[in-house]
């Protein structure tokens, strides 16, 4: 967490299916000096991951469309974080932006 002197601590969670959320949460990240955190095939983040959602100022999702809606592994981030005791800091988050990419977007 940050102190009111200094750069919030932002950090973007993401799925990529093909690389181009990957492409769009690398450059939002070069844009606001974000952390970037990938989740594998099931939703789950290291402990490493977990850490640093805790101490984050901002939080950023990532998510592929499929069929009109997030990738299913980022859902299941969403719908379950108590198993992580998510967010154990007892701040209160709002969702700033989520970006999605559909299949068929190309990015050169």
């Amino acid at each position: 967490m940050t102190t009111s002197n200094s750069v919030p601590s932002t950090v973007i969670v993401y799925h990529s299916g093909y690389g181009h959320t990957q492409r769009m949460a690398q450059a939002v990240a070069d844009g606001a000096g974000a952390t970037l955190l990938a989740i594998d095939a099931e939703g789950n983040l290291s402990d490493d991951g977990w850490a640093a959602l805790d101490t984050a100022d901002a939080i950023i999702f990532g998510s592929p469309t499929y069929m009109g809606d997030l990738a299913g592994n980022l859902r299941n981030l969403l719908m379950h974080p108590q198993s992580r005791g998510f967010p154990r800091s007892g701040k209160t988050r709002s969702l700033a932006a989520s970006p999605t990419a559909p299949a068929s977007m190309a990015i050169s």
